[in-house]
């Protein structure tokens, strides 16, 4: 059937009358036979009445036509005999469809013009690429990049149309086509000749050529396509409105016949309409290409006009006083039963009618809306209550009698094709776009389906059989945007402002007002949608809670879920969309805080953790923060019995048998329910499971599990009631969890990523007036000028259409109650977490997706909602809450499974990018900031250790040597597409400073109190910082030597990546050994610590690495940055060359204060390493040539005294020099330079002068006065003595003496060499043998000495 439904109002409808009494019919009165279904005379004369008057009409209508009336006479006399009254009712239909052409209802069709079969469908033969179907094959999703098919009918003459509902809004090409068309998936429809189709994702109409063409479509929309054969026109409309011709002389004549045909891009879908269903829009002279069910059309009418007769009959049954009379006279009263008899008459010949969809829209929804008083206006019989709550003002009474007459007279099969073709019916007209603010249609089928729903018997049918199953329920709750026109009405004044709000635009209250427009008539909607979640989560419309609507549908809500879980195995034709989800995940979580506060006694809400280990919820295939379920069950086993109850003492068994009793059973359609079962049950709440019956061997191996203690019966009504009622809810909001993460949280960024883009297109604005400034005082061209002001009309209209959107976003996903019951469900979560954390080691049975929803949300609150956090009371305490959670679990070694870890890291790194939440961190007791700490100073090694050293960089940002950017000042004035990469939270470079000295003094406290974390930190910090700048170097190294080669190359942009994420590795790296530098300089310095005189080693060697390879232009380093990469621009000497100058100056700052000449450590360990080059450390200022070049730049600050302080470098309020350059500055012309090529020479050097912005003169002059001071002790080394020759020197470094001797091999190094050595193997370099003792021969002391000589002593090397 058709999914596609036609105009509810198109179709007039006039029921039966209600009243004052019968007048007397003069005629004579049926006489009644002896021999009738009931026995009584009484019982006849009543059932005679009602005859007469359902009838009535219809015989005066029928004697109209046959004036004899002899035959209905006869008839007339034996009515109340069954057999009479269906003969009785089939001659007046038959007499109906003889006179059809009477009907308002008929439509005149022909078959001529047209070929193929009478149901018309998409041919999938015809097919080019991939499409998966609907089950009716009027829908289609493309699985290819661009896929092409046909209908299975075609026209060459007359005039047709058909119909289609966009289920997405992307590139797709709708028209006609002939069957010589040879497609491909580069050639769709319109694409060759004799095809011409409308994508109005471009807005261009195709035939072969391409022209701009009709309106931009959105998804919802209704597309009319119409072919007039006789003049040679094709045309489209857009919901019902013309968009002009497309094509006119479209060939015609022998041979030639069009086919619809449509091609869609890869993942969009759209549904069809061919005449199935009424159209939505019928074009006048244009025929459907199926043709229209007329005489059924015309007998359904008649029948449901009845039923509406007998509907307001037994409603108003007092208002009819010759009936009351007539019934008056029986004793038992038979009203009901003469109604239910000709209401079985009538639905013998409805009941078939009603299996096609163009007849249950036609005549039964118009119907349903008039006894139900539901109106397409619902403002124009409500009051503004009604209007505000959505659902008062329905005549529900009578709409359940009709439900009542069709459920007890139509057979099974019929009663479920009719619901399927009133639902979906009902579905397809929500699913249209909205065209104004009023959702008239969108109200009109919400109100429709409650009255459906309000229905007991007809809720729990619908609730086994459709929803869910063969209709996606989530899609009624879906509330989608209305179109580009109606923005345009309700918000005609728009309004923006930069971020920093230095520039506003429009009227901002006329902007806030449009915004509660919209925020008023989207709530209308959610409360209607709201009233229906309430009837389906109904718990007290059943003897036993099993047997209640909140039982079926928390079934049916898990299986949706197990559908569209991440990685579940369930094939599933379409997900549901993302926009979908998420309204579902707000309506269930306002619906849940009402039910919660209606049905449960405690205010706080909390999951028991019990829920995740004792088998009541079903978890699928969802990960545990333990691991794999099986394996948590096998390993916690006495765990599970000491917190479980004795009825839950074998938890393994229990599951194991709810396991192999719904084995095979892959949704829950496929269980098969009873609808009217009597029997009791005492087992407690299953709501991870639907009861299955029907299978006795099933049935009886069910074990249900309640998730609390104790039987507790299951009759609405008893004490353990409000307990069952609590644990439904509570199964509820754990799947509202689930949802989120599915989700929910997905779209959430999406939205959020449309108000970034709005962001980027002000900030161009705002650069294009800053250019169009500087022409006008610059006296540019006019044409230039014009340019520009094109250019910025372009981004001005976009950011009106992006600021409209924005307000529906404002109004209805982020509104200030969405945020609040957002926050509401973290607090749920956190405490949760928080009580199966003081589970012990049951904590790892909690499902993964309470630390990734919890870690979302976190995010959500942050980055993606208008609302900031500190406007929700008590906010700042739950941020603390949050933040305490995941300083304490980031390392916690019960969490095993590796994207949780993740999750947690990364939410914690989120957390100290912003100073709200930094600050919440910092409120943390004393207790958990110091563990946090300890957690994060954890050795680098077999971890994931990235995320943890970009939040010490965090602590740090602000604070280090030309540290206090956002962005890089490199990049400030480059333009061209933001790198990938830079959207990543985690990049360094384009976070803004964010430090905190807290933090910094605990690590200080940390490090300084503990050995045993400082030295395995530090070690394993310059272990990976070594491997990242290695990696690095290897590649640029690479990409230099293709770049030589003469052919032309292309680079991987994988490689690309992976070397730019490399340098940022390096840099935050070498920031957080500044860090630890400056706050704890005694740990490398201070030579009575262990392992600080190889600490130092090791550093000093790595900086000078970096020096060496970066600060020049003539290596790898300097070639790559010249070629500008695309992927690469993050790659320059200012972000690394600062934060290794920033190292180098805090540690020769530090000697100065020394007044041993012994006691400067860091000079004398730097000078004595083989790598280090004084002219590389020149390249800070330019190189040794500028600075000799230029007498007034050379180290100004080398007068001052050599044992004064060095100056704090971190505070970051210290900054002085101009703060006013927008461009990138340049080395200053040297006053005395005696050469025209270092002139010339100056604008392809790094220096730090040339970024007066972000570095201080402060410290400029640290940098000279350590230049100063390294020149001067290069200058005071003397040659080296006459016993330094190279066969005393250690030959693995070929830097020190070879004074440390190993035993037992007698072999021999310098002591720096062998102590690395014996940090990580304990055998010796030459000759692999095991070391015992390291000697020092100079001084005799022993430096390492092996576990198995003495276990007392200390064997880490000193």
């Amino acid at each position: 059937m058709s999914g596609m439904m036609g105009n509810n109002g198109g179709v007039g409808y006039r029921g039966g009358g209600s009243g004052p009494p019968l007048p007397h019919d003069s005629r004579q009165d049926f006489s009644v036979a002896g021999s009738s279904m009931h026995s009584s005379t009484q019982t006849n004369y009543l059932l005679d009445a009602v005859v007469r008057h359902v009838f009535e009409d219809d015989l005066k209508r029928y004697r109209g036509s046959h004036p004899d009336g002899q035959f209905l006479d006869g008839i007339c006399s034996q009515l109340p005999d069954y057999g009479t009254i269906q003969c009785l009712l089939r001659l007046i239909l038959e007499n109906l469809v003889r006179h059809q052409g009477q009907s308002p209802l008929f439509r005149p069709w022909s078959t001529e013009g047209r070929l193929g079969p009478s149901r018309v469908l998409f041919d999938f033969k015809s097919s080019v690429g991939s499409f998966s179907y609907n089950y009716d094959r009027l829908g289609v999703n493309s699985q290819d990049n661009f896929s092409t098919i046909r209908a299975n009918s075609c026209v060459y003459k007359a005039k047709w149309q058909y119909e289609l509902m966009l289920g997405t809004k992307g590139v797709m090409q709708v028209g006609w086509a002939t069957m010589a068309c040879q497609f491909s998936q580069e050639k769709g429809v319109g694409d060759t000749p004799d095809s011409y189709a409308y994508d109005g994702n471009r807005q261009r109409k195709w035939n072969v050529a391409t022209y701009k063409y009709g309106a931009m479509w959105q998804c919802g929309d209704i597309i009319s396509c119409t072919l007039d054969l006789e003049e040679g026109i094709v045309m489209f409309f857009r919901n019902g409105k013309s968009l002009g011709p497309a094509f006119s002389n479209v060939k015609t004549g022998p041979g030639i016949a069009y086919f619809p045909a449509v091609s869609l891009a890869l993942g969009e879908n759209l549904i069809v309409n061919f005449g199935a269903t009424p159209f939505r829009y019928p074009q006048p002279g244009f025929s459907p290409l199926e043709a229209p069910p007329t005489s059924d059309l015309v007998k359904a009418y008649r029948c449901v006009s009845w039923l509406t007769s007998l509907v307001n009959l037994d409603m108003h049954w007092l208002q009819y006083t010759d009936l009351v009379r007539k019934e008056e006279q029986l004793s038992g009263g038979r009203r009901k039963a003469c109604i239910h008899l000709v209401v079985q008459h009538i639905a013998a010949h409805l009941g078939p009618l009603l299996a096609t969809p163009y007849v249950v829209e036609a005549c039964l929804v118009p119907a349903l809306a008039e006894l139900a008083e539901v109106t397409p206006d619902p403002h124009a019989k409500s009051t503004p209550a009604s209007r505000r709550l959505g659902t008062d003002g329905l005549n529900l009474p009578k709409a359940h009698i009709l439900f009542d007459f069709l459920m007890a007279s139509m057979e099974s099969h019929e009663l479920l094709k009719c619901l399927d073709n009133l639902i979906i019916c009902l579905l397809t007209g929500h699913k249209q776009a909205a065209e104004n603010i009023l959702f008239r249609g969108q109200k009109y089928n919400l109100r429709l389906l409650y009255v459906i729903l309000s229905h007991t018997r007809l809720r729990k049918y619908c609730l086994k059989h459709i929803l869910f199953d063969k209709v996606r329920f989530p899609s009624f709750v879906n509330m989608k945007t209305i179109d580009e026109e109606g923005l345009n009405e309700v918000v005609p004044s728009v309004w923006w402002t930069s971020k920093d709000e230095t520039f506003i635009h429009g009227n901002k209250a006329a902007y806030d007002k449009s915004c509660n427009t919209i925020r008023l008539a989207v709530e209308e909607v959610e409360e209607i949608q709201v009233a229906i979640l309430r009837q389906l989560l109904n718990a007290t419309d059943a003897p036993t809670y099993q047997e209640s609507s909140r039982a079926l549908f928390l079934a049916k809500f898990r299986t949706f879920l197990k559908e569209h879980a991440p990685g579940s195995r369930v094939p599933v034709v379409g997900y549901t969309p993302l926009p979908v989800i998420l309204c579902l995940f707000h309506r269930l979580l306002k619906i849940f805080n009402e039910l919660w506060k209606i049905e449960s006694r405690e205010p706080e809400v909390v999951i028991p953790p019990r829920l995740f280990y004792d088998g009541t919820v079903n978890y699928f295939d969802t990960h545990r923060l333990g691991g794999l379920e099986s394996h948590l069950m096998k390993t916690l086993k006495k765990e599970l019995v000491k917190a479980l109850p004795n009825t839950h003492m074998d938890t393994s068994k229990v599951i194991s048998e709810l396991d192999n009793a719904t084995a095979g059973v892959s949704s829950v359609e496929d269980i098969n329910y009873t609808m009217h079962n009597s029997e009791p049950s005492t087992s407690g709440a299953v709501l991870g499971k639907a009861l299955v019956s029907g299978e006795p061997t099933v049935e009886s191996s069910m074990r249900l599990v309640n998730v609390t203690p104790g039987d507790v019966e299951d009759k609405p009504g008893q004490h353990g009631n409000s307990k069952l009622m609590r644990d439904s809810l509570l199964h509820l909001l754990d799947g509202i969890i689930l949802l989120y993460h599915i989700g929910a949280h997905k779209q959430l960024g999406k939205v959020a990523a449309q108000r970034d883009s709005m962001n980027d297109n002000i900030t161009h604005v705002l650069e294009i007036d800053k250019k169009m400034k500087y022409c006008i005082e610059k006296g540019s061209s006019p044409t230039l000028l014009s340019e520009l002001n094109g250019s910025r009309e372009v981004f001005v209209n976009k950011l009106e259409e992006q600021a409209r959107q924005q307000a529906w976003v404002i109004a209805a996903i982020h509104s200030t109650e969405k945020y609040s019951h957002l926050v509401s469900l973290m607090r749920v979560i956190l405490s949760t977490l928080k009580d199966a954390s003081n589970e012990g080691e049951l904590f790892g049975f909690v499902p993964d997706f309470y630390v990734e929803s919890l870690t979302e949300m976190c995010t959500a609150l942050r980055l993606y909602f208008t609302v900031p956090p500190e406007s929700i009371p008590s906010s700042q305490n739950l941020l603390t809450s949050v933040g305490e959670f995941l300083a304490l679990h980031f390392c916690d070694s019960r969490i095993v499974y590796a994207d949780s870890k993740d999750s947690l890291i990364q939410a914690l790194a989120g957390f100290v990018c912003h100073q709200t939440t930094l600050t919440a961190l910092e409120n943390m007791p004393e207790g958990s900031r110091k563990q946090m700490v300890r957690n994060l100073l954890q050795p680098y090694e077999n971890r994931a250790w990235a995320q943890n050293n970009w939040i010490l960089v965090r602590f740090w940002k602000g604070c280090g040597f030309g540290f206090r950017y956002t962005k890089s000042p490199h990049m400030t004035n480059k333009f061209g597409p933001k790198p990938a990469h830079t959207d990543n939270p985690n990049f360094t470079q384009t976070t803004a400073p964010c430090h905190s000295l807290t933090f910094q003094r605990h690590v200080v406290e940390v490090l300084e109190s503990s050995s045993d974390i400082a030295i395995p930190f530090l070690n394993s910090l310059l272990n990976q910082l070594n491997w990242a700048f290695s990696e690095f170097i290897g590649m640029l190294q690479e990409i230099q030597n293709a770049s030589n080669r003469p052919e032309r190359v292309f680079i991987d942009s994988r490689q690309l990546r992976i070397c730019a994420t490399c340098f940022d590795l390096a840099l935050a790296l070498l920031r957080v050994l500044e860090m630890i530098v400056n706050i704890a300089p005694q740990l490398f310095t201070d030579f009575s610590r262990p392992n600080a005189e190889l600490l130092l080693s090791r550093l000093c060697q790595l900086l000078c690495q970096v020096f060496n390879r970066v600060s020049g232009w003539s290596g790898c380093f300097g070639h790559v940055v010249g070629l500008e990469i695309p992927g690469l621009e993050t790659i320059h000497q200012y972000p690394i060359l600062t934060a290794v100058t920033g190292i180098l100056v805090t540690l020769i700052s530090h000697d100065f204060d020394q007044v041993n000449p012994k006691a400067p450590v860091a000079t004398r360990t730097l000078l004595n390493e083989p790598s280090f080059q004084l002219s590389s450390v020149y390249q800070l200022l330019g190189g040794q040539d500028i600075i000799k070049a230029t007498p007034g730049m050379a180290f100004a600050g080398a007068s001052a005294s050599s044992t004064a302080s060095a100056p704090d470098i971190t505070n970051p309020s210290i900054e002085e020099g101009s703060g006013d350059l927008e461009y990138l500055l340049l080395p200053a012309v040297p006053r005395g330079g005696n050469s025209q090529a270092s002139n010339n020479n100056l604008g392809n050097k790094f220096s730090l002068r040339n970024y007066p912005d972000d570095v201080t003169i402060i410290e400029l002059n640290q940098v000279e006065r350590v230049l100063s001071h390294l020149e001067a002790c290069v200058e005071s080394r003397g040659e080296p003595t006459s016993g330094d020759d190279e066969d005393s020197l250690c030959t693995i470094c070929y830097a020190y003496s070879a004074s440390a001797v190993f035993e037992p091999c007698a072999h021999s190094s310098c002591r720096a060499c062998v102590t690395q050595h014996l940090m990580n193997r304990s055998d010796c370099f030459f000759c692999k043998t095991t070391i015992q003792v390291v000697t020092d021969q100079t001084t005799g002391a022993v430096i390492y000495q092996s576990q198995t000589l003495d276990k007392s002593t200390d064997q880490k090397p000193k």
